[in-house]
C-alpha cells in the first residue's frame, strides 16, 4: 500500500446526509439521490468528498452516518443540502480502486498501515474520501476510484 502525506487547503462544500449501512446500501444512495442532485444542480464534474462520521465497528449499522459532499464553486451555494467546510490540514492519503463492499477492508489496512508507520491520528478531523475531478466509476462493476484521507497530526520538533 503506497501512503503519502499533503498538506490539504479546507474546502467549501455542500452536504447531503446518509444514515444507515456503509457498503452497498451508501452506494445506492450515492447513485440515486446524490447523483441526480449533483446534475440538477450543475456539479457533476466538481470534485467530491465523502465523510463517515461514524466508526462502522463500534456503531449500529442503522445509526452510521455518512456526508456526501461536492465542492462548491466561489459565490455557489445549492437548496437541499448543509453547507460545511472539509478541513484543511496534514493528511495520510492511499489510492483505492474498488467497490462500497471493498472500502471498509481498504479503510482498515490503511488505517493500521498508518499506525504501523508512526503516525497519529487527528481526531479532531474527520477521515475522508476524496473523488477528484475525473475519478471514474464502472456503472457495470462498481468499481470506483478515490483517495483515503486520513487526518494526522503535524509532528514537531
Amino acid at each position: 500500500m503506497t501512503i503519502v502525506t499533503i498538506d490539504r487547503k479546507p474546502v467549501r462544500v455542500a452536504a447531503r446526509r446518509y444514515v444507515g449501512p456503509f457498503g452497498e446500501p451508501l452506494g445506492k444512495f450515492w447513485r440515486n439521490v446524490v447523483t441526480p442532485w449533483l446534475a440538477d444542480n450543475g456539479l457533476v464534474d466538481c470534485p467530491r468528498f465523502g465523510v463517515p462520521l461514524d466508526n462502522p465497528l463500534s456503531t449500529p449499522p442503522d445509526q452510521c452516518r455518512y456526508d456526501c459532499c461536492v465542492e462548491l464553486p466561489l459565490g455557489l451555494g445549492v437548496a437541499d443540502a448543509s453547507e460545511t467546510t472539509v478541513p484543511g490540514g496534514k493528511y495520510a492519503v492511499t489510492p483505492f480502486k474498488g467497490t462500497g463492499a471493498q472500502i471498509g477492508a481498504a479503510w482498515e489496512g490503511f488505517v493500521r498501515g498508518c499506525m504501523a508507520s508512526g503516525m497519529k491520528m487527528d481526531v479532531a478531523r474527520p477521515a475522508f474520501e476524496h473523488y477528484p475531478r475525473g475519478a471514474t466509476l464502472d456503472s457495470k462493476t462498481g468499481v470506483f476510484v478515490c483517495e483515503l484521507c486520513l487526518p494526522i497530526e503535524e509532528r514537531t520538533g
